[in-house]
């Protein structure tokens, strides 16, 4: 964390909130505020990309155009005559987007004869709000910013999803971790604009690097309660809540309801299927609760221990860092994972170049980000996940408001993901391959990182090790790969250790998994992500 943010975020972090939750929404107008929106976001694009063709823009995105022989004027008669969607996935044919690793700056930007390296300035735009950062393992780490005008642009979209569930009347509650995961905060604060209060904050027991970052942290934390409470309809403060004292959550909920009121909960997938869980062993029926899940994908094996305990969830999903909200649940879903995509922000197509993983080859998802106000202006970028996208009618709210396009299935190509949190696959490879077997024997194809649901629904990360190696300190293997997991920088470190205190990781003395070809891959992803 840098000194100068530390000194200056908690002075000025009130005065942003308050200003932000007095110029508050309506819930009555969300589906209205979200039409308009929508009708104005092929010319908020185009301004966007006006400002990549100013006289001095180090923009990568003029460049690709150049390379791609393609002016202004060319993509607003794209536009003009396919629609915002069918310009950019004409663009993405001509090279215009950014793989994954460019993004990142791990990889130079080539096409043809052309090649550089992106800057992440080149495609900031706003700097002020929560702050994020990217891991930065094989790279600089990017430092980026959700504005508070980025998150006023989403709320419509929000107050939407609020409708289109009946949740306005709930009792709102969140089982996340003050800073530095910013999602779930950002959330409480789109609802709190909307005059929905988070009534109780069960914070996420987090590991923190020093006593002065857990008390920066619980700092901000503690002033956007007092704001929320303020100026907004009410915010509660966080209660730090670890996972062996789950059953306080249950509790609030078993409360809830014999007031005769429903509950939701905001919280992760892997958390949100603990709750039910605990439920369940406490003899406590969770119906009348509505979980909203995001941060993994809600597998048969999580949503069957949800259905069970009573409860209904929905799906939420974004990324970071920059907080994008890409989509929220329908409440006539198809698949127990459909969302519909957020227009008003976002377009979101598929990438026309394929991206091999073991046996199968998939076509990434490249987001375009919509509005001045977000971290940074993407043009077709990938985010490292790819999903299914369908245009349907399925008669909610939502859909009347215009969000037309559904997505489901989404899932990683390159991460490794386990309470919410994603770990590269490129920056395991030579732990994995090399570091391992020079310590503890056999060769590279002897390991192999498996992602997979484990007993409760909890998302394991499993290192295979196989029997020829030998007798191996199985203690020992672990210990070392836990090490090297967080070795890099801070956010590395911070992950590592949630894992670590989840009990997410094991061992098993067992042959890696090898494909249908005979492939043996050092990092292989859970099986739904290899559809």
């Amino acid at each position: 964390m840098r000194l100068t943010a530390a000194l200056t975020q908690p002075l000025s972090f009130p005065l942003r909130v308050r200003s932000f939750l007095r110029k508050a929404g309506r819930l009555d107008r969300a589906e209205a505020d979200l039409r308009d929106s929508i009708a104005t976001r092929e010319t908020r694009f185009l301004a966007l990309l006006a400002q990549t063709q100013a006289p001095g823009s180090r923009s990568p995105y003029a460049k690709l155009l150049r390379h791609a022989g393609t002016t202004l004027e060319d993509v607003r008669e794209l536009v003009h005559q396919e629609g915002l969607e069918g310009a950019l996935r004409r663009l993405a044919d001509a090279g215009v987007y950014l793989a994954a690793s460019e993004l990142k700056g791990k990889t130079d930007v080539t096409r043809g004869s052309l090649s550089f390296c992106l800057n992440p300035e080149d495609i900031r735009l706003s700097r002020d709000g929560f702050a994020s950062q990217s891991s930065g393992t094989s790279n600089q780490p990017q430092r980026l910013t959700t504005s508070f005008e980025w998150l006023a642009q989403e709320t419509p979209a929000v107050g939407t999803f609020i409708l289109a569930h009946s949740l306005q009347t709930h009792r709102h509650a969140a089982f996340e971790p003050v800073l530095p995961g910013v999602a779930g905060m950002m959330y409480m604060l789109k609802l709190a604009r909307l005059g929905i209060p988070c009534v109780r904050w069960f914070a996420r027991a987090m590991p923190f690097s020093n006593r002065f970052e857990q008390a920066y942290f619980m700092i901000i934390a503690h002033e956007l309660s007092l704001m929320g409470t303020l100026f907004g309809p009410g915010f509660a403060r966080p209660q730090t809540t670890p996972e062996h004292q789950i059953d306080r959550i249950v509790r609030w909920i078993a409360d809830c309801r014999a007031k005769g009121e429903k509950s939701c909960v905001r919280t992760v997938a892997s958390n949100a299927a603990r709750i039910a869980r605990t439920g369940t062993a406490m003899g406590v029926s969770l119906e009348g609760v509505t979980f909203m899940a995001s941060g993994e994908p809600m597998t048969e094996a999580k949503r069957s221990v949800i259905d069970a305990s009573g409860a209904r969830t929905t799906v939420l999903y974004g990324f970071e860092p920059g907080g994008v909200w890409v989509g929220q649940g329908c409440p006539t879903p198809l698949y127990g994972d459909e969302m519909h995509v957020s227009l008003n922000t976002l377009a979101v197509i598929h990438s026309p170049r394929l991206v091999a993983y073991g046996d199968a080859a998939v076509h990434p998802l490249l987001f375009t980000t919509l509005h001045p106000s977000a971290s940074r202006f993407l043009l077709n970028a990938e985010n490292g996940d790819y999903a299914q996208l369908a245009e349907r009618d399925c008669g909610c709210v939502m859909q009347r408001a215009g969000l037309t396009l559904h997505i489901h299935a989404v899932r990683s190509y390159e991460k490794l993901t386990s309470e919410g949190l994603n770990f590269p696959i490129d920056d395991l490879i030579e732990i994995i391959e090399r570091r391992l077997p020079a310590e503890f024997g056999g060769g590279p194809y002897d390991y192999q990182l498996v992602e997979e649901e484990g007993t409760g629904a909890q998302t394991m990360i499993t290192l295979r090790i196989h029997p020829q190696v030998g007798v191996v300190d199985e203690a020992g293997v672990m210990a070392r790969l836990i090490d090297e997991l967080g070795r890099t920088d801070e956010k590395q470190r911070f992950m590592t250790e949630v894992w670590r205190q989840a009990r997410s990781f094991n061992v098993q003395r067992v042959p890696p998994i090898t494909s249908a070809r005979g492939k043996t891959l050092a990092v292989r992803l859970a099986v739904g992500k290899e559809s």
